[in-house]
């Protein structure tokens, strides 16, 4: 087990993993814009819907281009305010997504508004959660965020509700009321898909076992899963008597082993199994 923890955590801060993964989300992310929210007059949030602002409001370049231009100024200002390491990285990012849009000159042939809006949201959160799992990002707004995070602890994420508020607002007047709409639906979309995504990489399910043969159940656990436990002490409300709680993190597959492992030992234990949005630390191997 630490083994495995130390080859992720190697491959997590490998150079090669880094640049893949944003190459990757730069090329989903350029796709979602312009293969499908520049082709519907979507809006989307961050320095990338600045940026189709900019361009619906002007029509001269593209996207790629005005991202790339407003994008820079924030690189070269983060340089003296954030971490240089996840600088560099966003600035890959930031390349890529431009260099990728200013390639991309098809569009998905998606006619129907709501669905564009939903297959837009999809990609643009997909692209999101595979940057955000580099040690750089997309760019934009997320430097901004990191810098008045580290000076003036200003959460993250009131800042990018704050900034896409504003976008929105401008946006109200250059479009109707339901493409506004719709863009917030892509957005929210967006948002969910990266929780969604992001979850995924990391969700675990966490196991309370009630029982009387606890010091057993631990040992067959370490023995046969290498799950690893924590024994903590309860009282029956009810019998008072004194209980053995087992607290364990298991994945889904090995889930059902750990259950007939659990009442082979005692067919009266109490299995209890929540969902857990994020694991990390321990021999689940920290991103």
């Amino acid at each position: 087990m630490a083994l495995k923890y130390t080859y992720n955590r190697r491959l997590a801060e490998a150079v090669w993993w880094n640049l893949l993964l944003l190459t990757i989300g730069g090329f989903l992310l350029a796709t979602g814009v312009q293969a499908v929210a520049a082709p519907h007059n979507f809006l989307t949030g961050g320095m990338l819907g600045a940026a189709l602002l900019v361009w619906y409001a002007t029509q001269l370049f593209s996207v790629p281009i005005w991202y790339l231009a407003l994008c820079l100024p924030i690189c070269v200002w983060g340089w003296f305010f954030v971490g240089r390491r996840f600088l560099l990285y966003t600035t890959y990012g930031t390349l890529c997504t431009s260099l990728f849009g200013m390639l991309i000159n098809f569009q998905i042939p998606v006619e129907n508004t709501f669905y564009a809006a939903v297959l837009a949201g999809v990609l643009n959160g997909a692209a999101a959660c595979i940057m955000l799992r580099t040690l750089g990002s997309a760019g934009g707004t997320d430097i901004v965020a990191v810098a008045l995070k580290k000076r003036w602890n200003i959460p993250i994420g009131q800042f990018s509700f704050t900034f896409n508020a504003c976008l929105f607002m401008v946006g109200g007047f250059l479009f109707d009321l339901d493409m506004v709409i719709v863009s917030t639906i892509m957005v929210f979309i967006s948002a969910n898909t990266l929780d969604y995504v992001l979850g995924l990489f990391n969700q675990r399910k966490m196991v309370l076992i009630i029982s009387d043969h606890g010091e057993e159940i631990s040992e067959g656990i370490i023995a046969s899963e290498r799950f690893g436990a924590t024994m903590l002490r309860g009282k029956g409300a009810y019998s008072g008597s004194d209980r053995e709680i087992l607290l364990t993190v298991t994945s889904n597959v090995a889930l059902k082993r750990l259950e007939y492992l659990v009442f082979s030992i005692d067919p009266r234990a109490l299995f209890i199994v929540e969902n857990t949005f994020y694991v990390s630390g321990g021999q689940f191997a920290r991103d």
